[in-house]
């Protein structure tokens, strides 16, 4: 890659930028000043078999062209891959600000409009019940994808930036998934109707201290951090008294929001509308934002077939959702079919022990990233030592050992991350309510942070888009 003063010129722009399509017109314009024009519309590379997708792109675009569409379903019946010959490999989106390769553009493109052929062909050229299990095997076997929503106290506001970019290109998957603090802009955006949420995640909506007055810190000194009230009393105003069954009839999103159990042997829980469609969305995300040690462990509440509210596992309490399960992918996978998956990653710990595989790597960049992984593998090893060996009276140690041995040993990356940037924050910030301007910052990085991955969210979640298009307009269940 070549680079530049002008090329320098160009990212400060897109950094300024304030819309996606202002971004993309600078980086469009970095890509032709720096090579990596010329490296998208270059089919050969190492890191991918183009001459497969080559052939496989002419062999689609063949059949559709003969309206040959016998041959077009046998042909995809062989596999619809969204990762065909290595095409979906993350690396191959480093290179240009703007995508990947053009082939693996155009060959994504041609299989929707495949599918979007047969879709659109009469029932004497395929049969309406040979269509509709087609296209209900089709969506099954390529899957869906789920955006994942980190813990990270204030951080979480980074979120609400990544969810306005995604609503705004089209790309906000339908399965959201929320731990802690990403839980509390999960559920505003799963609550909420798509017309409604850019008001709903403006930074002046969601700072806690905007209509908390009194409540809100006297000056910049003042890094007291929020109280269980104050956090009751904030959820109230961003989040509908809704269940998770009510939120998924009003707006089609499927939430799900993380805890964690209070005892070592309770199981964690992932709560939606499939798995506990009558919990209380808020209760669930006061308990998910139950950080140990400084807020009170949550008993969920429900409604009883009465409409009343009432405790739900009463004998059961939980706490903050991001020490067991942050990103809840196996779950997810499990109960929706998702099999891709983008993490928006604010987690200090996460931050501070995973190197974001995405980033574009130099030698130096290596070095820390090595470092990075030797520094949690020795932490994880000295505390899974110290819970095995190291047996202690004391119920509160032995909770903190168990809880953050599992913060350690969690999977932080997904198939696309959004990172925030910064990796260190002081922890005693992070538990206070956060000027305006601050949380302007944090909607502003979101956006910016996936802004730079929008092209690879759009090409890696575009058939399985298509496909659950072609189920709804035909009514047909996925």
């Amino acid at each position: 890659m070549i680079w530049n003063r002008s090329s320098s010129a160009w990212l400060a722009k897109m950094e300024a930028a304030t819309t996606y399509q202002q971004w993309a017109e600078y980086a469009l314009e970095l890509d032709r000043q720096s090579g990596g024009d010329d490296w998208r519309h270059s089919e050969v590379s190492s890191q991918y078999d183009y001459r497969s997708v080559r052939q496989r792109l002419e062999h689609l675009r063949g059949l559709r062209a003969r309206k040959d569409y016998a041959g077009l379903m046998f042909a995809l019946n062989e596999g619809i891959h969204g990762n065909l010959a290595g095409m979906g490999r993350a690396e191959l989106y480093g290179r240009a600000r703007m995508g990947t390769k053009r082939l693996i553009h155009d060959y994504i493109e041609e299989v929707c409009q495949a599918l979007e052929a047969l879709s659109a062909v009469d029932d004497k050229s395929i049969g309406p019940q040979q269509k509709e299990d087609f296209f209900q095997r089709a969506s099954h076997c390529f899957g869906r994808s789920a955006l994942m929503l980190s813990g990270g106290a204030a951080l979480g506001f980074f979120h609400a930036g990544v969810i306005k970019a995604l609503l705004a290109e089209n790309l906000l998957p339908s399965i959201i998934s929320g731990s802690s603090a990403g839980s509390i802009i999960a559920a505003i955006t799963c609550t909420h109707l798509d017309e409604e949420l850019p008001e709903k995640l403006s930074a002046k909506r969601i700072a806690m201290h905007s209509e908390h007055g009194a409540k809100a810190r006297k000056d910049k000194g003042d890094r007291r951090t929020v109280g269980t009230q104050e956090l009751v009393e904030y959820l109230a105003r961003v989040i509908p008294d809704l269940t998770f069954e009510e939120a998924y009839r009003l707006t089609g999103r499927k939430l799900n929001v993380t805890v964690t159990g209070l005892a070592p042997r309770q199981a964690p829980r992932l709560l939606n509308a499939i798995t506990a469609p009558n919990v209380m969305i808020r209760s669930a995300v006061q308990a998910s934002c139950a950080l140990y040690g400084l807020f009170p462990p949550v008993t969920l509440t429900a409604k009883n077939a009465a409409g009343e509210q009432v405790a739900y596992l009463p004998e059961q309490q939980w706490i903050d959702g991001s020490y067991v399960d942050d990103l809840p992918a196996k779950r997810l996978g499990r109960l929706y079919g998702v099999n891709h998956f983008i993490s928006s990653m604010v987690n200090p710990a996460a931050l501070l022990f995973t190197p974001n595989p995405d980033a574009r790597q130099g030698l130096v960049q290596s070095v820390v990233n090595l470092q990075v992984k030797w520094t949690k593998s020795a932490a994880t090893q000295l505390l899974q030592f110290s819970r095995r060996h190291l047996r202690t009276s004391n119920p509160t140690l032995s909770r903190w050992q168990h809880l953050s041995y599992n913060v350690l040993a969690q999977e932080y990356t997904a198939d696309i991350n959004i990172f925030l940037a910064k990796r260190w924050h002081n922890p005693l910030k992070l538990m206070a309510p956060l000027p305006l301007a601050e949380v302007e910052q944090l909607v502003r990085e979101g956006k910016q942070q996936t802004w730079e991955r929008m092209e690879m969210v759009r090409n890696c979640t575009a058939i399985s888009r298509t496909l659950d298009t072609i189920l709804q307009r035909h009514h047909w269940s996925a």
